[in-house]
């Protein structure tokens, strides 16, 4: 429909949805971009535990469980060294787009659990 073939109530409905919409893709967006820089240092480091595991007990499955529970634990200490020694005015950014240093810390948390509960699994 063309927006003059709508009523008023319907065109601020759907303005409404997409504002939201918009909003939600744009903090999704800002996550993403704030846990890209999280991600490879993570998997490297957990790849060398995870080798490091399978050089010492010769087991895979062991050496896999040990490199994504690494995952777990490594994610928020590099999101602390990143973000909150190295770069701590990255977080102003963040901020201007709507999302908290909390909100930061929970979403890295819960991605990264999501993540290694995903290779756990598999």
């Amino acid at each position: 429909q063309r927006p003059c073939d709508l009523s008023a109530s319907e065109f601020q409905q759907k303005t409404i949805f997409e504002k939201n919409y918009f909003k939600t893709m744009r903090i999704a967006l800002s996550i993403w971009m704030f846990y890209k820089k999280l991600i490879i240092p993570t998997l490297s480091m957990s790849a060398m535990t995870g080798f490091l595991t399978f050089m010492n007990s010769n087991s895979l499955p062991l050496a896999w469980r040990w490199s994504w529970l690494s995952f777990i634990t490594l994610t928020p200490f590099f999101q602390y060294f990143i973000y909150e020694v190295r770069n701590p005015n990255e977080y102003y950014f963040y901020l201007n787009m709507g999302i908290s240093k909390l909100v930061l810390w929970i979403s890295t948390l819960i991605l990264s659990l999501f993540i290694s509960l995903i290779m756990l699994i598999l």
